[in-house]
C-alpha cells in the first residue's frame, strides 16, 4: 500500500506572550532557525514599567510606614509595663505593626509579579527550532495566551499521512515503511509508523497516521511531500465488520458470535483498530471465518436460539 504524506516535525509549539499588550517587535519571520532562550517579539514595555515603578513606590511607603510603627512600638513599650500609658494604647500599635508586616510582604509579592510581567514582555524560544508560521506582527494588540509564532522543534522528524478508513485497517503500530520525498526521488528512507489516531479526522474521514524517520537527509524540509509505501505485514488480515454489528458490554466493545456447532449465541469482546461512519475495523476478538450478527444486536441475549439464515426466503 503506498499513500501520499509530508514531512513534518515531532514537536510543533505555539508560542504565545504571558501578559497582554501591544508588539512593536517581530524579531524572526517564518523558516528562520532559532536558539534557545532567542528574543522573538517584544510587546511594548511602557505600561509594564510603570507598574514596575508604582510597585515599588507602595513597598518604599509600606517599609516606612512599618518602621515608624515598628519604632512608636518600641517607645510605649517600657510605658505600658509602667503603667504610664493603658495597655491597650500598646496592644493598638503591636496590632497595626502586624497589618503593616503583612501589608510589606503583599507589596514585595506585587513589586515580584510586575517584575516577572515586564519580563514576559519579550518572547524567548522555548528550545531550538524553526519558524514554522507567523500569526501576529508589530502594532497588533494580542491577548495573554494567543498563539503569535508557532515553533518547530529541533529533533526527530516525521512522516503524516492520512489513511483512508477503508485501509486503516492495515496499518500497526511499529510497522515499517519505505519513504521517497518526491524532491529526492532516488533516495529511499526507512521509516516506522510511531502513532496511529483513534478517531478520524471529521471532514476527510481519514486516520492521521505519524511515522518516525530517524535520519532524513540534509536537503529535506518540512512540509515536503512524501510517497511511503507500508511493508506488508506478515500473517495479518484486517477484519471489518458493519459498525451495526457493534455492541457494547458494559464500556467495553463486543460482538455477538454463532458458532457453528452451537445453537446459541455467545459474547465476544473485540478490540477495535478504528471506527468509521459505516464500519468498524477490529484488532482482535475474532478470526476469519467466524459467523458475526450484523443487524438488530441491542435485542439479543445469549438464551434465545437461533439459527444462521443464508438469505433464502422459506
Amino acid at each position: 500500500m503506498t499513500l501520499s504524506g509530508t514531512l513534518v516535525p515531532r514537536v510543533e509549539s505555539q508560542l504565545a506572550f504571558r501578559v497582554p499588550g501591544r508588539v512593536v517587535a517581530r524579531l524572526v519571520d517564518a523558516g528562520d532557525t532559532v536558539a534557545s532562550g532567542q528574543a522573538l517579539a517584544r510587546l511594548d514595555e511602557t505600561p509594564f514599567q510603570l507598574a514596575v515603578q508604582e510597585a515599588a513606590a507602595d513597598l518604599a511607603q509600606a517599609q516606612a510606614t512599618l518602621a515608624r510603627v515598628g519604632r512608636d512600638v518600641e517607645r510605649n513599650r517600657p510605658l505600658a509595663q509602667s503603667g504610664a500609658i493603658a495597655r491597650a494604647t500598646l496592644d493598638a500599635l503591636q496590632t497595626q505593626q502586624t497589618q503593616m508586616q503583612e501589608q510589606v510582604q503583599a507589596a514585595h509579592s506585587r513589586l515580584a509579579q510586575a517584575r516577572n510581567d515586564l519580563t514576559y514582555t519579550t518572547l524567548t524560544a522555548p528550545g531550538g527550532g524553526t519558524i514554522a508560521l507567523v500569526q501576529a506582527d508589530a502594532g497588533q494588540v494580542v491577548a495573554a495566551g494567543t498563539p503569535v509564532l508557532r515553533l518547530a522543534r529541533t529533533g526527530e522528524t516525521e512522516i503524516e499521512v492520512n489513511v483512508p478508513e477503508s485501509r486503516i485497517g492495515q496499518i500497526r503500530k511499529e510497522q515499517t515503511a519505505k519513504v521517497r520525498l518526491l524532491s529526492l526521488p532516488d533516495v529511499e528512507l526507512a521509516a516506522r509508523v510511531r502513532e496511529i489516531a483513534s478517531v478520524a479526522d471529521a471532514q476527510t474521514r481519514t486516520y492521521p497516521v505519524r511515522l518516525s524517520l530517524p535520519e532524513p537527509p540534509a536537503a529535506a524540509r518540512l512540509g515536503m511531500t512524501a510517497s511511503v509505501r507500508f511493508d506488508a505485514l506478515s500473517g495479518d488480515t484486517a477484519l471489518r465488520l458493519p459498525i451495526t454489528a457493534l455492541f457494547q458490554q458494559g464500556e467495553k466493545p463486543a460482538v455477538w458470535i454463532l458458532p457453528t456447532d452451537a445453537q446459541h449465541l455467545q459474547l465476544r469482546p473485540v478490540t477495535l483498530a478504528a471506527m468509521g461512519t459505516h464500519d468498524i475495523i477490529l484488532k482482535d476478538g475474532i478470526t476469519p471465518g467466524e459467523r458475526v450478527v450484523v443487524a438488530g444486536v441491542h435485542r439479543l441475549d445469549s438464551t434465545m436460539p437461533v439459527q444462521a439464515w443464508d438469505g433464502r426466503l422459506p
